[in-house]
């Protein structure tokens, strides 16, 4: 059987999950994370895409990107390729590292949008993980209450769509997964 046709368009907004394959961790300490975002900011500037939010947790990952010319799937391929040779290499690991194929939910709507930044924002809060809380590197929330530029997060979009200040904005009720309601 085929698999299903990957839909895009320029200008697209989708929310992305890539999880380890079994569960397993992708990251197994700082610099693993580092690494990723530095292949992130590689892919990004060959691809042009905006990144809008992350998350980078120990199992998965979570990215709302906008793409401009290049479809999700060229841009995953690169950037978990980039990866997953750093994090076998390094590790002396063989397989593959990332379970299947990402998913990918589209977004069409700015409430979507809203809610699936806030989801990816407190997704470590939600999982009790208060060493990535208190780093603000695995996640994209810094890029929003340091209110500095930053190389890799694209927050104008998300700045223009809340009526309230972030901080405020993320301390309304708390969302779910919005690509399962």
């Amino acid at each position: 059987m085929a698999r299903k046709k990957r839909f895009w368009f320029p200008g697209a907004i989708f929310h992305i999950t890539a999880r380890g394959n079994r569960r397993q961790n992708i990251f197994l300490n700082d610099t693993d994370r580092l690494s990723y975002l530095s292949y992130l900011k590689e892919v990004k500037e060959v691809h042009g895409f905006k990144l809008h939010a992350y998350c980078l947790m120990s199992n998965h990952v979570h990215l709302i990107i906008e793409i401009n010319h290049s479809p999700p799937s060229s841009i995953l391929q690169q950037l978990h390729t980039k990866y997953s040779k750093y994090f076998n290499s390094k590790y002396e690991y063989t397989g593959h590292l990332f379970q299947g194929r990402y998913h990918d939910e589209i977004i069409l709507n700015s409430e979507y949008f809203l809610t699936a930044c806030k989801y990816v924002h407190k997704n470590p809060e939600r999982a009790n993980l208060k060493r990535l809380l208190s780093n603000h590197l695995w996640t994209s929330h810094s890029a929003y209450i340091n209110n500095e530029p930053d190389p890799l997060v694209d927050t104008e979009m998300l700045r223009n769509y809340l009526m309230v200040s972030y901080e405020e904005f993320m301390k309304f009720q708390d969302v779910e997964d919005p690509a399962t309601q």
